[in-house]
C-alpha cells in the first residue's frame, strides 16, 4: 500500500514538473510577439483577466482590445493564443484555407465531448462528413418544416403565456432551450418530446443541460489539460448520467429510423429529415468504395446536432426576448411592419409572407450581432506565416474576435454599440466583409447558419403576432448581464408577458 501511494505521488509531481517545465518554455517563446497579460501557471489568464469570476469571454476580449490594441496575446489556461480584431487580419486567416485549419483547441476540447462529431474533426476526416451533413442545412432543405416550426413556437404561447396572461417569467432562457430542442427533434428526427411523455422530455433537456454544463466547467471554459478534463469526466458520475441518458434517447432515434427504412417505402415527395440522411449513408455493404459513415459515427453526428439545436438558436431566442422588454418602439414597429401584412395572430405564416417582413429580418440580424452569442472563431496555423507585422509560427491559435467586431465603429456607419435594427435598411445594410459573423466564416462557418437563421425568424414573427414583452422594473431582475457556456446567455431574464388582446382565445389545437 505504501509503495503503491508512493508510485502515484511520484507519477504526480513527474507530470507535475514536465507541464511546469513545458508552460514556461512556451511563456518564453511566446510573450515577446505581442502584448498582453503575463499567463499564470497552468490557468494562464483566466483568473487575472476576470473569467474565473464571471466575466464573458468578450468582455475580455474588449477590454484587452482597448487596452492592447487589435493583435494581443491572450492564454486559454495553458494554451496560448493570437486574439485579432480587424477585418484584414480575418480576411488574411479565413481565406487561406490551407494555411488556417479548425483550431485543435477546438477539434480536442470538443472531440473529448463527441469524437465524431463534424466540429471535431480535420482534414479527410472533416471533408467526409461534411459530404454527408452540409447539404442537410441549405436552404432548399430547411423550408418544407415552416408550418412544423410555427407549431412548435404556438404551442410554447399557448402553453406558457396564454394560460399565464400577465406573468413575470423568470425562466424563459429555459423554456426558450425547451421549445427549441423540440422543434430540432422534429425537423431532423421525426421525434416529439411534447407528445411523448413528460418524463422523457424532462429527462433529455436535464441530461443536455448537465452535459453542458459540466463539460463546460471541466474542459470548455478551465482550460486544463485535455487529458485531465477527459479523465474527471470519465468519473463523474453527473456527467456520466447525462451521457448515458442522451445516448439512450439517440440510440433509440437511429434505431427506429433503421426500422422504418427496412420496412416502410420512401417516398420521393417526402422531404428527407437529417436522421434518415444520416442513416442512409452507413456503410452496409462492406464492397462499396463510396464514401460513408460508420454507425459511432453517426450517432456523434445526431448527438452534436441535437445539442446545436438546443444550445445556439435558443440563445438567439432568449437575447431576442430581452431585447424587445428593453426596446419597446423596435417591438411595436415589428407589430406593424405584421399589421401591413395582413398577419393577425392567427394568420397562417406562408414562406412568401416571411420573405416579405424586411423589419423582421433586420431585427434578427441586428440580435445576431448585438447579442454576444459567440465571441470568437478560433483557427491554427498548419505553417508559419505572417499577418501584417505578426509572425505566425506552425501550431499558433489564432483567435477572431467577432464581438469585437461587431462593435467596431470603424466598419458601421450607425453607433455599433447600440441597437438599432434600421441600420440594416440603409447605412449598414451591407457592412465590409468579415465585419458581421455571427456564424463564424471561411469553409468552417456553422453548418447550420441557414436553420438557425430561418428558425429564430419564424419564431420572432410568430411571438409578435401573439404577444408583448414587458420590462418589469422594480418588481424583477431584468438586467441581463452574461452566463458564458458553449454560448453566452442572458444571466438575469424576468419578462412580463401579455397576450395581445386578439388572442385570448386562440389556442392551439
Amino acid at each position: 500500500m505504501l509503495f503503491a501511494t508512493t508510485l502515484v505521488l511520484l507519477i504526480i509531481f513527474l507530470i507535475t514538473v514536465y507541464y511546469y517545465y513545458k508552460f514556461s518554455c512556451t511563456v518564453v517563446k511566446n510573450c515577446n510577439r505581442l502584448p498582453g497579460l503575463k499567463p499564470e501557471w497552468i490557468i494562464g489568464n483566466l483568473r487575472n483577466a476576470g473569467i474565473i469570476s464571471g466575466l464573458a469571454l468578450h468582455e475580455v476580449y474588449d477590454v484587452f482590445k482597448q487596452k492592447y490594441g487589435d493583435a494581443f496575446s491572450f492564454w486559454l489556461g495553458p494554451y496560448h493564443t493570437i486574439v485579432l480584431s480587424r477585418i484584414e487580419y480575418c480576411q488574411h486567416v479565413l481565406m487561406d484555407r490551407q494555411t488556417y485549419d479548425m483550431a485543435t483547441l477546438i477539434t480536442k476540447t470538443f472531440g473529448i465531448l463527441f469524437p465524431n462529431g463534424l466540429i471535431s474533426l480535420r482534414g479527410e476526416a472533416w471533408k467526409r462528413h461534411a459530404r454527408f451533413v452540409l447539404p442537410m442545412f441549405k436552404r432548399a432543405k430547411i423550408l418544407p418544416y415552416l408550418d412544423t416550426i410555427s407549431t412548435c413556437i404556438d404551442r410554447f404561447i399557448d402553453e406558457q403565456f396564454v394560460k399565464q396572461d400577465g406573468k413575470i417569467h423568470t425562466d424563459l432562457v429555459i423554456q426558450c432551450q425547451n421549445v427549441l430542442l423540440n422543434i430540432i427533434a422534429l425537423i431532423g428526427f421525426d421525434y416529439d418530446l411534447e407528445s411523448s411523455s413528460l418524463t422523457d422530455g424532462f429527462s433529455l433537456r436535464k441530461a443536455l443541460n448537465d452535459f453542458v454544463y459540466y463539460g463546460n466547467q471541466f474542459v470548455l471554459k478551465t482550460g486544463i489539460p485535455f487529458w485531465l478534463g477527459k479523465l474527471i469526466l470519465l468519473v463523474h458520475w453527473k456527467y456520466q448520467r447525462a451521457l448515458r441518458t442522451i445516448k439512450h434517447y439517440v440510440i433509440n432515434i437511429i434505431t427506429e429510423e433503421e426500422e422504418r427504412q427496412q420496412t416502410e417505402f420512401i417516398s420521393s415527395n417526402r422531404p428527407q429529415n437529417i436522421i434518415a440522411s444520416l442513416v442512409s449513408s452507413v456503410k452496409n455493404d462492406s464492397s462499396s468504395t463510396k464514401p460513408f459513415l460508420t454507425a459511432e459515427e453517426v450517432f456523434d453526428e445526431v448527438s452534436l446536432i441535437i445539442l446545436a439545436g438546443f444550445e445556439t438558436t435558443s440563445t438567439v431566442l432568449s437575447w431576442f426576448i430581452f431585447y424587445m422588454s428593453k426596446y419597446p418602439e423596435v417591438q411595436q414597429k415589428i407589430k406593424d411592419e405584421l399589421k401591413e401584412n395582413n398577419l393577425l395572430c392567427d394568420t397562417p405564416l406562408t414562406q412568401n409572407v416571411l420573405d416579405s417582413l424586411i423589419y423582421v429580418e433586420c431585427v434578427t440580424k441586428e440580435v445576431l450581432r448585438f447579442a454576444p452569442i459567440s465571441s470568437a472563431i478560433a483557427r491554427e496555423a498548419t505553417c508559419d506565416d505572417k499577418i501584417d507585422n505578426i509572425p505566425i509560427k506552425k501550431g499558433d491559435i489564432v483567435v477572431l474576435a467577432t464581438y469585437n467586431l461587431h462593435q467596431d465603429p470603424r466598419y458601421w456607419k450607425i453607433d455599433p454599440t447600440k441597437f438599432i435594427p434600421e441600420r440594416f435598411l440603409n447605412e449598414d445594410k451591407n457592412p465590409p466583409q468579415y465585419a458581421y459573423m455571427p456564424f463564424g466564416g471561411g469553409h468552417r462557418a456553422c453548418a447550420g447558419q441557414d436553420l438557425a437563421f430561418f428558425e429564430s425568424k419564424i419564431a420572432i414573427t410568430r411571438l409578435m403576432q401573439r404577444v408583448t414583452f414587458e420590462d418589469p422594473g422594480a418588481e424583477a431582475n431584468n438586467s441581463g448581464g452574461y452566463i458564458q457556456r458553449i454560448t453566452c446567455f442572458p444571466k438575469n431574464l424576468a419578462v412580463r408577458v401579455r397576450v395581445d388582446s386578439d388572442n385570448a382565445s386562440n389556442s392551439f389545437q
